[in-house]
This record gives C-alpha cells, structure tokens and sequence, in this order.
C-alpha cells in the first residue's frame, strides 16, 4: 500500500490511535475487544499524547487503511471519548486498572517532563518552599542527575531544617508511591511551571533514587549530606551508602569483577579515570591485564599528561556507571558481604 505523504512521519501506533478515534464508539469498542493487552496500552499512550490531527491526516490515515473513505463520527481525540470505548469493551476491574496505570501516570509524567527541561535553579526556586516529603515525590520522579542538580540549589537550612538532609532521608525513605498521590502533586505543580513556561514512570525504591541522587552530587556535597543524615539515623545513612558505588570502592572488588569490566569498560575512560587514583585501584587493573597489555597501558597514562579535575570526575562517572550496570544484570558481585569461594 503507498504511503500517503500526510501520514508518512506517523508511527503505526499513532495511525491506529487516529483511525480508531475517528470511528462510532461502538465500532471501536468492539475493536478493543479483539486487542491483547499490551496493545491497548500501547494505543491508549498514542492517542493521549496526540494533538488533534488535521482533517486530512485522519482522511488519509482512513484511505490508507481501507481505500475507500467511509462515513465517520465527528473526530473526537480526548481521554472522555477514550473512556467511554474501554468501559463499552473492557470488564470494570481491568477498565480501573487501565485507568490507575495509564490515564493518571500519563497525564502525570508530562509534569515531570516539563521538570526535566527547565533550568535546575529554577525548579529549586520553585518547589523549595513545599514540604520536603512532597520535595521528594516529585524529586523521585526525575533521573538523578537533574534531581542531584536541583538539590545543590535548594537551602541548606530553613529555620531548624537540613533541607537537602531531609529531602534525601525521605526519598530513601519511600517505598511506594501512588498513582493518585502523584497525580495530586503534579496537579499542583502545573499551572506555575505552565506559568513559567517550562519523569520517571518507573518506580525504584526509595533507597535507589536516593543513591543514585548522592551518587550524582559533587563529591563534597553528597558527603556532606550523608554526614548530616548519619547524625540522625545511622542505619539509613549507611543503607543509602551501601547502594551507592563509589570510585574507590573499586578495591573491593574481586579479580573476576576486574576482568568483566576491563571487557566492557571504554580503555580512554579508563585511562583519565585512573589519573591520580590509589596506587591500589591501578594495580587491580594492571593485574588483571596480559604482561603486554600492561605495558602499554602504563605507557599510555605517562603520556596522558595533567588533566582537568573535572574531566577525571567525569570518566570516573564513566566508569562507575558501567560497574553498576554489571551489578544490576548480576555479572558481577558486589554488597552481598558474603565471601565467595
């Protein structure tokens, strides 16, 4: 079937979102029926995160389907429209399932997203004077990096309160939050980012946001705040720490872990990487290098010369980053604290 120029930018997803709101409720509803699961998620997100398409898209997307252009409802796009086919189709306990996982997080994340665009400083500035619980509910939903950028700006002290302290305490501290809880949060948030003119739909446990969060922070910085948690509660403070992975914590590791990194870790961040690290950390890599290769590695970081703090930091991160993602698929052992043999 040739593609129609009109709809040539359109995913398959989208063109099914398109045709299917643009037939009689009824029809389509019985085409609900027929789709697994998955599928009406998949077309569900499409259609919320559509504009309304001009006149000619829908005509096209129509002929592109059937040829023959057939008499239709007037086009309607909005979730009530939506609502109304999936309660005709759907039984009431997988219709409110639906509607809890995909109207509430959808309609949510776009708050979120617009967080994630916008300046960090500005962010701070807008939602410091919240309370620092709901400070991080929205905090938990952004990547640790935009959320440790936002906590830098926020006050360190508001009258009594550690601000930074206790908004990282009670993001380790979550453990589930909910759809509704959330759509309440960023409800309130939207007309001032609107204003101003600016996630994560996944949801990890607090302690792993939290983590990840220090982990982004300069070093001083997350150190600072985790000494200041460590005064309060001791056991948090070190649940936190045991799920961060720092660079030093390389020499913990065993010659195994050390081989399976030096496979999949790049050699140039590597090398920046070990500028100016413990004598014990180069070793670890050099020993689990062939005679040859060690050689040359060592030759190599004489060459590298002085290099920039900053630019070490960053291979580091580098490097770490490929550390934890061979933890997490559990190719590598850390933080059991169980011996292996």
């Amino acid at each position: 079937m040739a593609e129609n120029t009109s709809t040539q930018n359109l995913s398959g997803a989208e063109k099914a979102a398109i045709f299917l709101s643009a037939l009689p409720e009824d029809k389509t509803a019985k085409v609900f029926q027929s789709l697994r699961d998955h599928e009406i998620e998949k077309i569900i997100k499409a259609i919320l995160a559509l504009d309304a398409p001009p006149k000619e898209v829908v005509k096209a997307v129509i002929q592109e389907a059937y040829n023959i252009l057939k008499e239709t409802s007037p086009f309607k796009i909005a979730p009530d429209h939506l609502k109304k086919i999936l309660e005709q189709s759907l039984p009431p306990d997988k219709l409110q399932k639906l509607l809890e996982e995909t109207f509430i997080s959808e309609e949510g994340k776009t708050i979120f997203k617009e967080l994630e665009k916008m300046d960090p400083k500005m962010v701070a500035g807008l939602i410091q004077n919240e309370h620092p619980q709901v400070i991080a509910m929205i905090l938990s939903q952004l990547s640790p990096m935009k959320a440790a950028d936002i906590i830098q700006h926020l006050p360190k002290r508001i009258g009594i309160t550690n601000v930074q302290e206790e908004v990282i305490k009670r993001i380790a501290s979550i453990e589930k939050i909910s759809t509704q809880m959330l759509k309440v949060v960023a409800d309130s948030l939207e007309e001032e980012i609107l204003t101003l003119g600016a996630g994560k739909g996944e949801t990890l446990s607090g302690i792993d946001i939290a983590a990840e969060i220090v982990n982004n922070l300069p070093k001083d910085v997350g150190q600072e705040i985790l000494d200041e948690i460590r005064k309060e509660d001791t056991v948090l403070a070190d649940t936190i720490e045991e799920k961060m992975f720092k660079f030093e914590d390389i020499a913990k590791l065993d010659n195994r872990a050390i081989i399976e990194i030096l496979k999949e870790v790049d050699k140039n961040d590597l090398l920046v990487a070990l500028k100016g690290a413990p004598q014990e950390i180069i070793d670890k890599f050099l020993a689990n290098m062939s005679k040859r290769a060690a050689q040359m590695f060592l030759e190599d970081m004489e060459v590298l010369g002085p290099m920039k703090k900053s630019e070490v930091e960053n291979a580091r991160k580098k490097v770490i980053a490929v550390i934890k993602e061979l933890i997490e698929k559990g190719v590598i052992d850390y933080g059991s604290g169980e011996e292996m043999i």
